[in-house]
């Protein structure tokens, strides 16, 4: 009866597509001595996530099609396994059914609070640490408007990002900028009405922010109009200078392709880590201080 009450719970939360997922098969015999990560895409060594931990801890390479798995010399060292999920509600499930130890930085905010908030700690361990990732807001100064710093200025101080941090991220992202909306107010005084295209892909948080910032920005005088592109089409209309606004996330150091001349950039977001654990899987106590862009953590991990 325990069971059944908890796939009705789930079954509330994800699409109707996924939940034949749980009556397709039981729980999948838990392999000897194997942490199983899922990912959300293909990957090879030379991947930024990946390099590290094998240069570092002298893990071997091990493709099976799509998933991988890293092989330390130590044979007492668990397997690392990679599991491709790409779609999100998938990943979420398979997590908990206990077909898999971890997540890492690959579930919504929405998503992770979920599974916070009703699933019990003794169950499963989420763990946090600020990151390096940031979300920042990009102007097209090739729009003779946006080139003015009093505009710019304007724009920024309108945005409540730290209401947003608080109410909309649940507290997974912290300030980029402490001086962002520091200063004196700005003094433009639009002479006529302002409509800006801001272009956004179809992910969860990127049609989030951009709802958000039509909402911030409507109470200035600014009309934004939103733009939703598949991924390929998004990036096509950025090179050709097409856009007024756009949101993007880099990393320190990584070259950002929609880093472009004449774009200004507004940062609003630091994006924390975000580690969910199934018990099974034993973890040094400072594990937290490991946390970065890569999977480096996982060779300090051990099996219960």
């Amino acid at each position: 009866m325990k069971k059944k009450i908890s796939l009705v719970i789930i079954a509330g939360l994800f699409s109707a597509s996924c939940i034949a997922i749980l009556f397709h098969s039981f729980h999948q015999e838990v392999p000897k001595n194997t942490i199983r990560i899922l990912i959300e895409k293909p990957v090879d060594e030379h991947n930024l996530r990946i390099e590290p931990l094998i240069r570092e801890s002298s893990y071997r390479y091990v493709s099976h099609g799509e998933d991988f798995e890293l092989i330390h010399p130590d044979p007492s060292r668990p397997i690392l396994h990679f599991q491709v999920v790409r779609d999100e509600n998938t990943r979420a499930l398979i997590f908990l059914k206990e077909d898999a130890d971890i997540l890492y930085d690959n579930l919504s905010i929405a998503k992770t609070e979920w599974i916070r908030k009703k699933v019990r700690p003794e169950q499963i361990r989420i763990l946090s640490r600020s990151g390096d990732a940031i979300s920042q807001l990009a102007l097209n100064e090739e729009n003779p408007l946006l080139q003015d710093a009093s505009f710019r200025k304007t724009l920024a101080q309108a945005l409540p990002l730290k209401l947003w941090m608080d109410k909309v991220f649940s507290g997974w992202v912290e300030e980029a900028d402490p001086d962002l909306l520091t200063g004196p107010e700005s003094s433009f005084a639009p002479t006529k009405e302002i409509t800006l295209r801001y272009l956004t892909t179809p992910s969860r948080e990127g049609q989030q922010l951009a709802y958000l910032t039509r909402e911030a920005l409507k109470k200035v005088g600014i009309t934004i109009e939103i733009h939703v592109y598949e991924p390929a089409l998004f990036y096509a209309k950025i090179k050709k200078r097409d856009f007024d606004l756009y949101s993007s996330t880099s990393l320190p150091g990584v070259k950002n392709i929609l880093d472009l001349p004449h774009t200004q950039l507004i940062p609003l977001f630091r994006w924390k880590h975000a580690l969910l654990l199934n018990p099974r899987v034993k973890t040094p106590k400072d594990i937290e201080e490991s946390f970065d862009y890569s999977f480096r953590f996982l060779s300090s991990l051990q099996l219960q």
